[in-house]
């Protein structure tokens, strides 16, 4: 009995350390890390179009040789590649970990493993799916055989992923050693919430984001069959090349002074005829202060782009910051106790839930150029104005319309977010500034709008980003005679059917969103911890 009581405890304790399972679980992760990288490449050496462009001959389809690398970034992109390197170093640096029996990294394999079932499990449902979508598309029966051909390898990797999982579920503290810390715990509980996220996020805004910025570097063609070739920044330096150049006005042969238009505007010289050939094109005139008769000329190789640039953001600038201070007071009104308030409230919100095109319609008929428009008629009757005022034709009265239909749908939706930021606010404070003797005003700014910033950082997101991307309004109001950045990459993609350029605006757009963005979030200091 002594023996067996002295030699037990032994047998379990090499039971416990034999490194057996560490090889098996260590060893089938690097194997799956490697195999990553191996099937990643024979994906790219496979791909049709890469074999397109590697084996390129002359044809009345293809008569321009398709690039290579165009070719791999279409198919495969840059975050794929990215990705795919990533999770096979993680992959195998995790399973030299567990060979070693470290207990840490025995949990991350548990992670890989676990996740590794549910993505293959995923891509069974998808090859089912598909090729019961495939089968019905072509009015043809479902071929049983083939669709069990193609899910038995990926169903017998799940199995052995899956059961790789359980064993270590059930067995991870018998065969790995270490210290497993709270905080390791955390991040990996972090990791499993964030995995989905993250995936979604990759699938349904990083991919197509990285498309159109491949396609933008292409002089691709909208709805076209021919080969689209790689043009580099091309398409950004068209878009983007301004210039300054001082030059003079047209002189009046009678008076020798400066040539004026009928609405009063001075006329200037054009820009030297080598930038004309260059593809410069004036699109505005600065006067020199204290300098008469000059001016300098800002000119761009895309001055539609660079006006529309302009116009989106005094657009944004004039009707954010007047929907932020109307809204604000709409805010404090019916956030205040008085009888009515409830239906204030709704009543408040009728112009924002109006579509934009409709009520971009109706302030149609408002904006009316003749009398009968209905503000045309109130200003006349108030003698404000003498005559109709053409308020959707005449081009310094376009954008000021346009704000005041802008400004009229969205403060209510400005309101809406800052009500709820006023609503958090407690009462108390208010009441013991009074007690203390601050007045209204002071109570505003050193307890209303401190304790407000996070609602108007919120506010001032959402409402800059729609602004800068407006294009309902736009549209239906002005046309083609105002254009903003996002109807005219409409234009330019539809019309004019160059995708890759405008790509390459649909770029330049998102970029102005994030630093708009970021602006916000530091001027106004949002705690992020």
């Amino acid at each position: 009995m002594s023996l067996s009581s002295h030699t037990d405890p032994t047998a379990h304790q090499k039971a416990k350390r034999s490194p057996i399972p560490a090889y098996l679980v260590g060893g089938l992760l690097i194997l799956i890390g490697i195999m990553a990288v191996v099937g990643f490449v024979i994906s790219v050496s496979q791909d049709d179009g890469i074999q397109l462009a590697l084996n390129w001959t002359a044809s009345e389809e293809y008569p321009e040789q398709p690039s290579v690398l165009l070719a791999f970034l279409a198919q495969f992109g840059i975050v794929l590649p990215l990705l795919v390197a990533y999770l096979s170093i993680f992959f195998i640096s995790i399973g030299a970990q567990v060979l070693g029996g470290s207990l840490r990294a025995a949990h991350w394999a548990q992670v890989a493993y676990m996740w590794l079932t549910i993505g293959m499990g995923i891509t069974i449902l998808l090859t089912i799916y598909n090729t019961i979508r495939v089968a019905n598309e072509d009015g043809v029966a479902v071929d049983v055989g083939a669709l069990l051909g193609s899910i038995v390898l990926p169903f017998l990797a799940m199995i052995i992923v899956g059961g790789v999982w359980w064993w270590l579920s059930n067995h991870i503290g018998m065969y790995f050693e270490g210290e497993d810390l709270l905080i390791a715990r955390e991040t990996r509980l972090a990791w499993n919430l964030l995995i989905p996220t993250l995936a979604i996020f990759i699938l349904v805004a990083a991919r197509p984001l990285e498309q159109t910025f491949i396609r933008s570097l292409t002089d691709k063609r909208f709805a076209g069959r021919g080969v689209p070739q790689f043009v580099g920044l091309d398409n950004y330096a068209n878009l983007l090349t301004v210039r300054l150049d001082t030059v003079g006005c047209r002189l009046d042969d009678d008076t020798g002074d400066c040539s004026v238009r009928d609405n009063g505007s001075i006329r200037w010289e054009s820009i030297d005829r080598e930038l004309l050939q260059e593809g410069y094109r004036t699109i505005s005139n600065i006067p020199v202060p204290f300098s008469a008769g000059q001016s300098i000329a800002v000119s761009g190789r895309d001055d539609d782009f660079v006006s529309a640039v302009n116009t989106t953001l005094i657009f944004t600038v004039f009707s954010v910051s007047l929907e932020l201070l109307i809204g604000l007071f709409m805010a404090m009104v019916v956030n205040s106790n008085f009888r009515g308030r409830g239906i204030m409230r709704a009543v408040m919100l009728v112009p924002w839930a109006i579509p934009t095109v409709i009520s971009a319609r109706l302030w149609e008929l408002i904006l009316k150029d003749t009398s009968a428009g209905i503000l045309n008629k109130v200003l006349l009757d108030l003698h404000i104005i003498g005559a109709p005022q053409a308020w959707l034709s005449e081009p310094s009265l376009q954008l000021p319309a346009g704000i005041i239909v802008d400004v009229w749908k969205t403060a209510p939706f400005m309101a809406l977010l800052l009500l709820a930021g006023l609503q958090t606010i407690p009462s108390d404070l208010y009441e013991a500034a009074a007690v203390d003797g601050a007045s209204p005003v002071r109570r505003f700014f050193s307890i209303t709008l401190p304790l407000l910033r996070p609602a108007l950082a919120i506010a001032l997101v959402f409402r800059t980003l729609d602004a800068l991307r407006v294009f309902d309004l736009f549209n239906v109001l002005f046309g083609r005679q105002q254009l903003s950045m996002a109807t005219y990459n409409f234009e330019t993609l539809v019309s004019n059917q160059q995708d890759g350029y405008a790509s390459a605006i649909s770029v330049i757009i998102f970029i102005f969103i994030s630093i708009f963005a970021f602006i916000y979030v530091r001027m106004l200091k949002v705690e992020t911890d």
